[in-house]
């Protein structure tokens, strides 16, 4: 099946007063929810990885974070999702977020070091 058939399958929920649509009756006994599962967890990084790489002190975990990220088919509906809920920190969507606002880069914990005073 292919992966947008599987997303109209997918309940979306909704906030009006109408009921949601239903999905299609399928012929399976609830796979196509299962085999989603399984295609999103070979196809996206945060499914695949540690999720604490995401929300990492160190700058150079979260710099690997962004890195798998940008290998990642959902990168651009991430970000957005992220700014509408406003999180507060993490990498979401191959960008950092600090006290709900996209840093362009982590700083670590503690005092900077004399080569990063330096550098800037």
């Amino acid at each position: 099946m292919r992966l947008t058939a599987l997303l109209d399958t997918l309940p979306q929920g909704g906030s009006g007063p109408w009921d949601p649509p239903q999905p299609p009756a399928t012929s399976g006994t609830g796979s196509d929810s299962a085999e989603f599962n399984r295609l999103m967890d070979t196809l996206l990084p945060c499914r695949t990885n540690d999720p604490e790489l995401w929300f990492a002190e160190h700058s150079t975990q979260v710099e690997q974070a962004k890195a798998l990220c940008r290998t990642c088919p959902l990168m651009e509906g991430c970000l957005a999702g992220a700014l509408d809920r406003n999180e507060p920190w993490g990498v979401w969507g191959g960008e950092v977020f600090v006290d709900g606002a996209v840093v362009a880069r982590k700083r670590g914990r503690g005092r900077p070091r004399k080569s990063e005073i330096v550098a800037a």
